[in-house]
């Protein structure tokens, strides 16, 4: 390379260096001009008002990320959410594998501002690779990608794109926002000293950092039953439903944290978000699409959002352990209702709507309250032949026995109309989002 190139990629190496420059000192004094202007739109959109630099601020942005880009020309869009923890080995080191999915969402949006989300149960038993599984198993295998694929394929329902959040992703955003106002309405106390879960909260009004919510939204009821050892503290009231349970609370959480995600206060704190989820979230989607979803949301009347769980059947299979068989009869109902057009009947019969016909159910009825098991599960290591390797398929069907549904034996608690705690939410309608549903 001769002198004269040498001087010509010196003089572009610096140019470049002070182009960088001025681009932070512009970025330096425009973040905080457009933030504090999205700020002040939303506040007075919300009051009916808006200035000539609100509506200025609010062209940009439909300019750059209007709401409608991320449809990319559907009327429907639906996006498969997974929520997964690290596994781990006997010396509590994170193992490079994907994990098992503990909360797996499927939120779908539609072009004129409704919303719908369904919870699918970790437990429902799929078909892939020639096996029945749970359908926690296949983020196991094939991490996300492989997850998107059984669930187009085996629920005939049409995925456009991924988000995978890990834990410690949920930790940090419920942080940033500054904790979330909810009502416990079970005494909630676990250890699982393998998958360093611990999780102690008691009936009552709550403000929850990250940590805390982590373990309102993973706790299903498997654990202590009358009495916690390490906390030394006696349980009055706990939740028998299992994992329906924890779909209940999952939903309520996440109608919970959008109502604190559209508060104006929070555009400030953007550009954190974005490097959370730019560090701790996987997903197939770019910047721009991301940010688009997010102009979107704010033409969601989150009250209004439709929740459901997939309508199964409790079971019980040596192979498999604890299982849930989706319901070839309500099932297909409750899908057409949520996703419209991109659900797909005929996939629907052919995949999960078959399983059913893999299973054969025992005369005789599982009761749940026998099966409850008092003393503490935490200590055994989930086993490869309930999570990932899977039953093979043939002739014969396999035999499960069916699980009594579980309603609490005492009324549902509600939440006290004054319990004197300065925490308590204000918002009437956040009091009565947080009763329960019953039994699903």
């Amino acid at each position: 390379m001769t002198s004269k190139n040498l001087i010509d990629l010196r003089q572009r190496k610096l140019r470049r260096r002070k182009l960088r420059q001025a681009l932070l000192i512009v970025a330096a004094v425009l973040v905080p001009i457009l933030s504090a202007m999205a700020g002040i739109s939303v506040y007075l959109s919300m009051h009916g008002q808006k200035s000539i630099p609100v509506r200025l601020a609010e062209r940009v942005a439909n300019w750059f990320v209007p709401p409608d880009y991320a449809f990319a020309g559907r009327d429907r869009l639906n996006i498969l959410i997974v929520g997964a923890d690290y596994d781990y080995d006997n010396k509590a080191r994170p193992l490079p594998r994907p994990a098992r999915s503990d909360t797996i969402l499927i939120v779908s949006l539609s072009r004129d501002g409704e919303a719908a989300i369904l919870s699918i149960p970790r437990d429902t038993v799929v078909r892939f690779n020639g096996k029945l599984h749970k359908i926690n198993a296949a983020h196991a295998i094939g991490g996300p990608e492989l997850l998107r694929q059984v669930i187009e394929e085996q629920f005939g329902i049409q995925i456009h794109h991924f988000v995978q959040v890990t834990y410690e992703a949920f930790v940090k955003l419920v942080d940033l926002v500054g904790g979330i106002d909810i009502f416990v309405e079970y005494d909630m106390h676990y250890d699982d000293n393998w998958g360093k879960l611990h999780i102690h909260l008691q009936r009552d009004f709550h403000h929850l950092n990250g940590e805390q919510a982590l373990g309102f939204v993973r706790y299903r009821s498997k654990g202590y039953r009358h009495f916690c050892p390490k906390c030394k503290v006696k349980i009055e009231h706990w939740d028998p439903r299992g994992d329906w349970g924890r779909i209940e609370r999952q939903q309520q959480f996440l109608k919970t944290l959008a109502k604190k995600l559209m508060q104006p206060s929070m555009v400030t704190k953007l550009p954190h978000l974005i490097s959370i989820a730019h560090r701790y979230v996987a997903t197939d989607m770019d910047l721009r699409t991301f940010l688009s979803l997010a102009n979107f949301g704010r033409q969601l009347d989150i009250e209004n959002i439709k929740t459901a769980s997939l309508p199964s059947i409790g079971a019980r299979s040596r192979a498999l352990g604890s299982i849930v068989v989706p319901d070839k009869e309500e099932a297909p109902k409750v899908l057409s209702d949520l996703f419209g057009s991109t659900f797909f009947p005929s996939i629907w019969e052919q995949g999960v709507g078959s399983v059913g016909t893999k299973i054969r159910f025992a005369a005789r009825l599982e009761r749940s309250r026998k099966t409850q098991v008092v003393k503490q599960e935490t200590e055994e290591k989930p086993t490869e032949s309930q999570t990932v390797e899977g039953i093979p398929i043939n002739n014969e069907p396999i035999e499960v026995t069916p699980i009594e549904p579980i309603t609490p034996q005492n009324s549902p608690p509600v939440a006290p109309e004054n319990s004197g705690n300065e925490e308590q939410p204000k918002d009437k309608s956040v009091e009565k989002s947080t009763q329960p549903s019953g039994q699903n």
